[in-house]
């Protein structure tokens, strides 16, 4: 039901001839696009009153839609909130290799702001992937790394290039 909702929602976009590199602007393309635009992480519930926005929802419809090629591709967009929604859908398809892309973004120190309830925080990349598979933090569906990965990453992270 939702990827039809997408389709007639998307369709405006690919009539009026937005193109994508290959000349055929894919779903996941649009919807990394649009995750670019806002350029916010959202957590499930945002604000006081605990509402999800369509930001989440873009995120979710990724997940849902992307396989994990699609995923990691994304993992390397120039935007870094894609490239962090792109980590946190790999996590929750539990790709098995997730370890190994921490380690690849040890030093991808960008900003990006993290919205989660009615808390904004403006954080390192590389931070909220860490959030992301942290057994404490975030959501119970994505794939969460052990302690021995964190001080692989950590020490990554604080030596030169």
């Amino acid at each position: 039901m939702r990827a039809v909702f997408l389709l007639f929602f998307f369709l405006p976009c690919i009539i009026l001839g937005q193109q994508a590199t290959d000349g055929n602007p894919s779903l996941t393309r649009l919807l990394a696009d649009s995750l670019a635009v806002t350029n916010q992480i959202h957590g499930p519930y945002v604000g006081f009153s605990g509402e999800r926005t369509a930001q989440y929802w873009r995120f979710e419809t990724l997940t849902e839609l992307a396989d994990c090629g699609e995923l990691l591709e994304l993992s390397n967009h120039p935007n870094a909130v894609v490239r962090g929604y792109a980590f946190w859908g790999l996590a929750r398809k539990h790709y098995s290799d997730l370890d190994s892309l921490l380690m690849v973004h040890a030093h991808d120190e960008t900003p990006v702001i993290e919205i989660q309830g009615g808390v904004m925080n403006q954080i390192p990349l590389i931070e909220f992937m860490l959030w992301v598979v942290n057994p404490d933090m975030m959501d119970s569906e994505s794939l969460k790394l052990d302690r021995d990965t964190f001080r692989q990453v950590t020490e990554l992270r604080f030596t030169e290039e």
